[in-house]
């Protein structure tokens, strides 16, 4: 007797909300001035800082090609990362383009410039690589460090590649084939 008086007072609620009439319309959007205005990032400053690397990196390779070797940005410490290599008067030039951040700079040995010119080597022989059973899969300069070549097998290869080009600065790393993103 007892489950029966159970299912009978959860059925009650279930039977009177399907009974009630449903809703002809939605409720209302909320005005204009309740909704919150959306953030512009989660860094603050962030829009700021992404304005002047972008100001450096158009003028660092024109203005000073032997020295400038790149930018980066440190969100969470609100500053302005520049590769350079140090030259008199760099640092004064490049404060002046960007005097609303804060900015830190690094030594670095090889201007953009000079990396550019490695890279450009470097692609020049990929089809001699795969020729050579060397599947080089992509190759990047790391801002005033060295030439990253992403290959197969570099435990294998890396001592073939840094052979060939001998007075570069290469670093031989893991690379994986390009894979497309498709919609199925």
């Amino acid at each position: 007797m007892r489950r029966r008086y159970l299912a009978v007072l959860l059925a009650v609620p279930l039977l009177t909300a399907c009974a009630a009439p449903a809703a002809s319309a939605s409720p209302p959007p909320p005005s204009a001035a309740s909704v919150p205005a959306p953030e512009k990032s989660y860094w603050p400053g962030q829009e700021e800082l992404m304005e002047a690397a972008g100001r450096i990196d158009t003028a660092g390779p024109s203005r000073w090609p032997d020295g400038y070797a790149g930018v980066a940005t440190d969100m969470p410490a609100g500053v302005l990362l520049v590769y350079r290599i140090p030259t008199p008067g760099l640092d004064a030039e490049i404060q002046a383009l960007v005097p609303e951040v804060t900015m830190r700079t690094i030594d670095v040995a090889y201007s953009a410039r000079q990396l550019a010119a490695w890279s450009d080597q470097v692609r020049a022989d990929i089809a001699w690589w795969h020729r050579q059973g060397v599947m080089v899969h992509g190759f990047y300069s790391r801002s005033g460090e060295c030439v990253v070549v992403e290959i197969n097998d570099p435990q294998r290869d890396a001592d073939r590649i840094t052979n060939r080009y001998p007075r570069m600065p290469l670093c031989v790393e893991q690379g994986y084939p390009f894979v497309p993103l498709t919609v199925d």
